[in-house]
């Protein structure tokens, strides 16, 4: 008789087991757990990072930046657009930094970047965040970037390259314009002046047209004069702006180019193709696109599709 039940207790126990492996794997099935049966629930995923009880209703860094790529990265409109190298220019030995907003190519040569390039948004040149000149040094480039000590008393601006105005709707991005990695030697008639000038337009367009690519930086070339306590930074005698529309309707793009000085021409004066600045510059912009597409934007422009006074925010 205790044979008998221990046979009946095997069996149950034997079904028991089987229809709780068929439980788990039903779950797998479903996709609420991992294989072999255990469960994962999304709902029950929670947050690593520490923070106290006074802090429950403070976003944490990690809901910050969330919300603050929600506003820059609209949703990428072709597929060579989503490539994080989609913006880095070729053409120069540089070291690629990479900070929230934009990147830059730093060139320890010349103590400055050879270029800034980053996608410019609507949303993203809105907001209320105040500007603070912090400049610093930048913590990202191995060699050591120049210092705020390096222009001190030479006679030239630290002059943005990616402006702070146009990261407005984050402080943090803001911020970040005013590591040294992103500055350049300029006369403050140019700084303030006609270089100003272009930022605000871009800024526009950039209102306008939604989402633009924009590429800028000094023309670094061997004898230049440099400034400097602690590092010898070179004084350009040129600058260069390039500016991508990629989306439909109007796929478009534009380059610019000036001498570090005051002046009083037009804008427009200064405007030519994209072609015309890379063989000034030595550098081939967005080197990912379509080579039917690069052809098209970069061999010729049309200063009426940007500077058309009857359109909004032109």
């Amino acid at each position: 008789m205790a044979k008998s039940n221990t046979s009946n207790a095997l069996f149950w126990a034997i079904i028991l087991v089987g229809i709780f492996v068929l439980i788990g794997n039903w779950k797998d099935f479903f996709g609420k757990g991992t294989f072999g049966g255990v469960s994962f629930p999304k709902e029950e995923k929670k947050s690593t990072s520490k923070r106290s009880s006074k802090d429950k209703d403070t976003p944490s860094e990690e809901e910050e930046d969330e919300a603050n790529n929600e506003v820059a990265e609209p949703a990428a409109g072709t597929d060579f657009e989503k490539r994080a190298d989609f913006v880095y220019p070729t053409g120069q030995k540089v070291e690629v930094i990479k900070h929230s907003a934009y990147a830059l190519g730093y060139s320890e040569k010349y103590e400055q970047p050879a270029w800034v390039s980053y996608r410019l948004t609507s949303s993203m040149v809105t907001g209320n965040n105040k500007r603070e000149d912090n400049f610093r040094p930048d913590p990202d480039v191995s060699t050591g970037s120049a210092v705020p000590e390096d222009y001190r008393g030479s006679g030239y601006d630290r002059g943005h390259l990616a402006p702070v105005a146009d990261f407005r709707a984050s402080a943090k991005w803001m911020d970040e314009t005013f590591f040294m990695s992103n500055m350049s030697p300029q006369l403050h008639e140019f700084n303030a002046g006609i270089w100003e000038k272009l930022e605000s337009k871009a800024r526009g367009w950039a209102r306008h047209n939604k989402v633009i690519y924009i590429t800028s930086g000094p023309i670094l070339k061997s004898g230049l004069p440099t400034i400097g306590r602690y590092n010898k930074v070179a004084i350009p005698e040129y600058y260069y702006k390039v500016i991508y529309d990629i989306r439909e309707p109007e796929v478009k793009a534009i380059g610019f180019m000036f001498r570090n000085e005051g002046t009083k021409k037009p804008l427009q004066s200064f405007a030519m193709s994209v072609d015309e600045v890379e063989r000034r510059t030595g550098l081939d912009f967005f080197p990912q696109l379509p080579d039917e597409l690069e052809k098209k934007l970069e061999g010729s422009f049309n200063a009426s599709q940007w500077f058309d006074k009857s359109k909004k925010d032109r």
